[in-house]
C-alpha cells in the first residue's frame, strides 16, 4: 500500500546496482521506487529536506506524472526511464531556458553510445526521425533573484513496442528499443545520460553555453521548417537565441517565443508560405 505522499516500495537492490554504474557526481544519492505519484514532487521534497545537488529519483511508474503545459505523462511500469534530478544552480533564472535544450542534447549524445542518431525539437523533445522518444520538464523554486532549487525531469521511452502506444500516438511516438532494433539496458542508458548531463551543467556554469547552443543546433530537426502555433499561425523556424528562445518569422515579422507547442508541418522547408 502506498503512503499518503504517494510513495511506494523502494527498490534497494536496484538502487545499489544502478549506483555502482554511475561515473560522475550526479545521481548521488539515488532513490528508485516501484511507483510514485510524481518523481519530480519527490525530488522537490528531498531538496526541501536538505538533499544535495545531484540527488536523483527514479520510478518504475508514475501515477500522476506530468509533461509540459499540464499534460499527463503516460507510462507502463518498467518500460520507461523516469527520472527527476535535484539541482541547485548558481546561474540566474535568465539562463534557465537553456536547461531543457541542454538536457535534450545530453540524451541525444547518450544515444550515440548505443548506435542511435537522435534529433531535437524545440523546446524540450527528443526525436528519432519525426517520432518523440523523450521529453524534458523543469520546475524551479526561486529565492530572491536566484534558485533555491530546481528539479529537472525527464521521461524516456525505452522498452515500448509499437502496440504499447495509444492509437492516437502511433506514428508520432517511438522508443529507444524500436529505434535501436534491440533491447537496451536502462541502467547503462541512465549512467551514460548522467555523464552527458554533467557536461551540460558544467557548460551552463561557465562561458561554454554558446558552444552548447551550437551543438543543439546541429541536432535540431526543424530549422527552416514551417510550423503552426496554438493560435493557428504559420511560423518559419529560424534559430534559437542566447537564452534558448526560438526566433521565428511570423505573419507580422520576426519574433521570439519563450515557450509553446508547435506543430511542424510536413512540407518542403524551402516552400513559400501561402
Amino acid at each position: 500500500m502506498s503512503s499518503p505522499s504517494g510513495e511506494s516500495l523502494r527498490l534497494s537492490a536496484r538502487e545499489a546496482d544502478w549506483s555502482a554504474a554511475l561515473r560522475g557526481r550526479l545521481g548521488r544519492p539515488l532513490e528508485i521506487h516501484s511507483a510514485l505519484d510524481s518523481a519530480m514532487d519527490r525530488a522537490h521534497a528531498l531538496g526541501e529536506a536538505g538533499a544535495p545537488a545531484g540527488a536523483c529519483v527514479l520510478t518504475e511508474h508514475q501515477r500522476r506524472g506530468r509533461g509540459r503545459r499540464a499534460n499527463d505523462w503516460q507510462d507502463a511500469p518498467g518500460d520507461s526511464l523516469l527520472l527527476a534530478l535535484l539541482l541547485r544552480p548558481t546561474w540566474t533564472p535568465a539562463r534557465g531556458g537553456l536547461l531543457a535544450l541542454g538536457a535534450g542534447l545530453a540524451l541525444a549524445r547518450a544515444g550515440d553510445a548505443f548506435g542511435l542518431r537522435l534529433a531535437l525539437k524545440w523546446p524540450n523533445d527528443v526525436l528519432h526521425g519525426e517520432r518523440k522518444v523523450a521529453g524534458v520538464l523543469s520546475e524551479a523554486r526561486l529565492s530572491g533573484d536566484g534558485y533555491a532549487q530546481l528539479v529537472l525531469g525527464m521521461g524516456v521511452n525505452v522498452h515500448q513496442r509499437e502496440t504499447d502506444f495509444a492509437p492516437a500516438l502511433r506514428g508520432r511516438a517511438s522508443s529507444l528499443d524500436l529505434a535501436a532494433g534491440r533491447r537496451l539496458s536502462r541502467r547503462d542508458l541512465f549512467a551514460t545520460l548522467l555523464v552527458e548531463l554533467e557536461a551540460v551543467l558544467d557548460a551552463l556554469d561557465t562561458d561554454a553555453a554558446p558552444r552548447l547552443l551550437d551543438a543543439w543546433r546541429e541536432r535540431w530537426a526543424h530549422r527552416g521548417r514551417v510550423a503552426r502555433d496554438e493560435a493557428g499561425r504559420r511560423l518559419r523556424l529560424l534559430d534559437v537565441d542566447a537564452t534558448g528562445a526560438l526566433r521565428v518569422e511570423s505573419p507580422t515579422g520576426s519574433e521570439l517565443l519563450q515557450a509553446g507547442e508547435l506543430l511542424v508541418l510536413e512540407e518542403d522547408a524551402n516552400a513559400g508560405d501561402d
